[in-house]
């Protein structure tokens, strides 16, 4: 038996693997707008505890994790009327080159960013 018959095997099974991480973390369309882009205004909704949400706002700066404002917790209602509103004000605002959003349907739990270590 030649000698790649014997490694073409175990190729098979553990290149699906090493494919897969090397799409770990990319963003389903490339071409999306990503908060650590520079200009791209961002709206999103964060599960909070207790069934209340809060709505994280900001502009990305060019930075991994740009800087953000975000709202006390809030029940649904009032969170949607305000990513609504601000979804609105992002659509018009010039300064907006692209437009990040996520609903309270695809509300993740907020992790405040660590903060920079000082030089």
């Amino acid at each position: 038996m030649p000698p790649f018959a014997q490694v073409l095997p175990r190729f098979l099974l553990v290149a699906p693997v090493a494919l897969a991480a090397c799409v770990e973390g990319m963003p389903a369309d490339p071409s999306a707008p990503r908060i650590s882009q520079r200009g791209t205004c961002f709206a999103y909704v964060a599960a909070e505890d207790g069934g209340q949400y809060a709505l994280v706002t900001g502009k990305g700066d060019g930075t991994r994790e740009p800087p953000a404002l975000k709202t006390n917790p809030m029940g649904a209602a009032a969170v949607d009327a305000a990513f609504a509103r601000e979804l609105k004000a992002m659509q018009v605002m010039p300064e907006c080159l692209a437009v990040y959003a996520k609903s309270r349907a695809e509300a993740a739990p907020y992790v405040a960013p660590e903060p920079a270590a000082k030089s």
